[in-house]
């Protein structure tokens, strides 16, 4: 399994995660549970930022994909392990 396919994996856990926190928060919203409301929606902003990180990952290894499929990074490889 390449990078990719773990960054996608780790995504959609994460973004299981939102809609399974964001569900949460409405149903104790409305029982009047706000403090575990308010937990739960803290717990959410940390799985939003999880995922920021995430899709910042993933366009990073996108590239790097990209750059392998051109030859470009085989390149630059070989000119460092020259100059070394």
């Amino acid at each position: 399994m390449d990078a990719l396919e773990k960054l996608n994996q780790q995504i959609n856990r994460e973004l299981i995660c939102i809609d399974d926190l964001t569900t949460e928060i409405k149903m104790l919203a409305r029982k009047g549970q706000t403090n575990l409301a308010k937990q739960r929606e803290h717990d959410l902003h940390n799985s939003l930022n999880q995922l920021e990180k995430l899709h910042r990952k993933k366009e990073l290894w996108a590239t790097v994909d990209v750059l392998n499929q051109q030859g470009i990074l085989v390149q630059v490889v070989k000119r460092y392990a020259h100059q070394a």
